[in-house]
C-alpha cells in the first residue's frame, strides 16, 4: 500500500513526521531495492513483535521494507527513536557497525507497528551490488535525510510537557493510513515515543474522550473529531 502525500490537517502536527514524507527520496529507494531484490530473501515480521540486528558480521544483514510500518527502537530501552513507512530500508547503521568491525554502545532493534512484509539481503551482498552498480550516492541521499528528520525528532521532543507530546502524536497517528492505523494501540504507540507514564497517558486520552475530541475503539484510534486544544 502507498503512502499518501503528507498534508498536515492542523499546525499540531510534528513537523519531522509531514517533513519526513514530503522529502523521502522515493527514487533513492526504490533504486535500491530494485537493485537488491534478485539477492534477497523473504522477511516477514507479525504485528508488536520485535527484531534485533544480528551483532556478528556474518549475520548482518538490510532489511528491505515492502509492505507496513516500522519503528526503529533503542534495543535496551525499547524507545522508539524512529517511524519508518514502506518502502523503506532498516539496518544500515548496524549492519555497517558489524561489518566493519566497528564497536557499538547501543544497538537498534525493529519494532513491528503493523504486519511487515518485505526482503532480506546480507550485508556483505549489499556492499557488492552497491559497488557493481554505483549506488553509493543513493544510499548517502537516503540517510543524509534520515539524519535531518531524527534531528527534527529529538528537537521537538526535548524539554516539552506531557501534554503537548501526546496532543503531537495523536495528531500523527490520526494521518496514518486507516489500514495500518486499525492495526497500532495508540497508548503503546504514544508510550513507546515517550517516559510518560501508562496512568499519565491513560488519564490524557481518557479527558480527550469524555471531552469528544477524539474516537477510541478497543485502544484504536479512529478520528479525531475536533481539534486538539492547544493546553490541558
Amino acid at each position: 500500500m502507498s503512502i499518501p502525500a503528507a498534508s498536515p490537517s492542523t499546525d499540531q502536527a510534528l513537523t519531522s513526521f509531514y517533513y519526513g514524507r514530503q522529502t523521502k527520496p522515493l527514487f533513492a529507494v526504490k533504486s535500491l531495492l530494485s537493485a537488491f531484490l534478485p539477492a534477497s530473501s523473504p522477511f516477514a515480521l507479525p504485528r508488536s513483535t520485535y527484531y534485533r540486528f544480528p551483532p556478528t558480521r556474518e549475520e548482518s544483514g538490510i532489511i528491505l521494507i515492502e509492505e507496513g510500518i516500522a519503528s526503529v527502537c533503542h534495543a535496551e530501552k525499547s524507545m522508539v527513536v524512529s517511524t519508518i513507512f514502506a518502502p523503506s530500508l532498516l539496518g544500515l547503521i548496524d549492519g555497517y557497525g558489524a561489518f566493519n568491525g566497528i564497536p557499538e554502545k547501543s544497538h537498534c532493534s525493529v519494532f513491528a507497528e503493523t504486519d511487515l512484509r518485505g526482503r532480506w539481503i546480507g550485508h556483505q551482498v549489499a556492499v557488492e551490488i552497491l559497488n557493481e552498480k554505483n549506488l553509493w550516492q543513493e544510499m548517502a541521499h537516503i540517510l543524509a535525510q534520515r539524519l535531518m528528520v531524527l534531528r527534527m525528532r529529538s528537537q521537538e521532543m526535548v524539554g516539552v510537557d506531557s501534554y503537548p507530546m501526546v496532543r503531537t502524536l495523536l495528531t500523527e497517528l490520526a494521518d496514518y493510513p486507516e489500514e495500518y492505523r486499525r492495526q497500532i494501540n495508540a497508548l503503546s504507540f504514544i508510550q513507546r515515543r515517550t517516559n510518560l507514564s501508562r496512568s499519565r497517558v491513560m488519564s490524557i486520552l481518557a479527558e480527550l474522550r469524555k471531552g469528544g475530541y477524539i474516537t477510541v475503539h478497543r485502544g484504536v484510534l479512529e478520528k479525531i473529531t475536533r481539534t486538539l486544544p492547544a493546553h490541558f
